[in-house]
Formats: C-alpha cells, sequence, structure tokens
C-alpha cells in the first residue's frame, strides 16, 4: 500500500538504549538494531563484554555508545539515560534485556539470591522505564519493549524468584502502557520461550546436549528474539502489539 499511515517504520538515525547489551538476547538486538541503521547505546556491567559488542557493531559499519550501568541502581540508571541523550541527542527506542537468573527450590532459596533476582529483573526495568519516559515524551514518542520469559506465564520448580519476576514485569509493562499511551509510547512485551544463550549456570554446550539427548527439547537463538523486536520497531505507527509470544518449533 501507498498510504503513508501503515508504511513499515524506518528505524536508520533512531536511538536505542539496550540493557543486557553485552551478551545473550541484549547483545543480538544490539548489533540487528545497528544493522538496521539505527545507533543503540549499550548498556550492561561488564565494560568489556560492552566492548565486544560495539566491537562487533563497528566490524558491519554501524555506531553506537558504550555506557557501563548496573541497571539496579537508581542513580546509574538515569546518569545512563541523561548520558544517552546528552551525546545521541534524542532517544525512540528502549529495550529491557537485562536478566538474570539464579534457580533453586524455595525452602532453601537465600534472601540474597531472591533480592538480587528482582533487583535486575523487575526493579531494573521499572528504572529504565521511569528514567526514559521524560526522554521518550520529549521526542514526540517512542517505544518500550521489555523481554519477559515464559516462566512469566507459568511457574516452574526451582525458578519461583525467576518466575516472580517475570510475573511482575508482565504486569508492570502492562500498567505502563495504560499510563504513557497518550504520550504516543507504545509499551511491548515480549514473552520467549528457552533461548540458546548461556543463563543461570548453564552454558550453550549443555544445552546442547539436552537437546541431542531429548530430540523435543527446543531453543529459540537470541537473534530470534532480536528480530522479534525489530518486527515490533517497524509496525507502522498506529498499530500496537502489547505482547508477543515467541516459541520454539
Amino acid at each position: 500500500m501507498s498510504d503513508s499511515r501503515v508504511a513499515a517504520r524506518d528505524l536508520a538515525g533512531s536511538v536505542a538504549v539496550v540493557t543486557g547489551a553485552g551478551s545473550g538476547v541484549g547483545r543480538a538486538t544490539a548489533i540487528a538494531l545497528a544493522n538496521a541503521g539505527a545507533v543503540p547505546a549499550l548498556v550492561g556491567r561488564t565494560e568489556a563484554a560492552l566492548e565486544e559488542t560495539a566491537a562487533a557493531i563497528a566490524a558491519n559499519g554501524g555506531r553506537s555508545l558504550i555506557l557501563p550501568a548496573d541497571v539496579s541502581d537508581e542513580q546509574a540508571v538515569d546518569t545512563t539515560f541523561a548520558k544517552a541523550v546528552a551525546e545521541l541527542g534524542r532517544l525512540d527506542t528502549v529495550v529491557l534485556a537485562a536478566g538474570i537468573g539464579r534457580f533453586g527450590p524455595i525452602e532453601t532459596y537465600s534472601v540474597r539470591d531472591w533480592q538480587a533476582t528482582l533487583d535486575t529483573n523487575l526493579t531494573g526495568p521499572f528504572l529504565c522505564a521511569r528514567a526514559a519516559i521524560p526522554h521518550l515524551r520529549e521526542n514526540g514518542g517512542g517505544q518500550i519493549i521489555a523481554v519477559s520469559s515464559g516462566a512469566g506465564k507459568q511457574g516452574y520448580a526451582s525458578l519461583g524468584a525467576y518466575s516472580a519476576s517475570k510475573f511482575a514485569l508482565m504486569g508492570l509493562m502492562q500498567s505502563l502502557a495504560q499510563e504513557v499511551a497518550a504520550d504516543g509510547i507504545k509499551v511491548s512485551t515480549i514473552v520467549p520461550g528457552s533461548i540458546l544463550s548461556p543463563f543461570a549456570g548453564r552454558s550453550i554446550e549443555a544445552k546442547r546436549a539436552a537437546m541431542a539427548s531429548d530430540p523435543g527439547k527446543k531453543y529459540l537463538q537470541p537473534e530470534d528474539v532480536a528480530a522479534a523486536v525489530l518486527y515490533l520497531l517497524r509496525q507502522p505507527r498506529h498499530a500496537w502489539t502489547q505482547e508477543l509470544n515467541l516459541w520454539p518449533a
């Protein structure tokens, strides 16, 4: 169709803050955004990992901005978003991909691990979204995309804290969507199944071994989730997908 209202959005020149950009889904998303012409601000705890992502982006002719920060640190988050806008001139997109998994039965689960899980998986997205809203509003709108999990819809043994954080993330994003819709800010959540990336102490090799022993075991690639992010961002401005469920086939 030629109607501009239904044309796919062009991401060239847009600015995106991506949390968890040093590995897994965050890294794949930052690279995919850069390949689409966007400029990602890379946020994560480990600067060396962010530098590796930035190098991969540069190797493909893209550019990025490295902003090491702990997403559970309120002051660090506010400073990070201010720096991103000051150095890149605007903010169009936020991808909340940072997450940790510390698994174990509730009976023996430590308060320390419980708090660490909630700090990164729930408080982090809250702080980042809160910091982003004024910048997105000033820009005339934008998009906030959170990466949840199938464990945010169903609880599993030994995933009590992780599931609690992801269930809560879903509710947080649903509430936020209603609060900022009038500002032209879309809020979406991607709910992926298991992903073939190192996470929660399980290596890619261990996951591949699990697939070899169980033909029914399947994993998504981090790039699959990154492609879902780009799909959401390229939807026409009048269209909104609040929740996107993504399972391995």
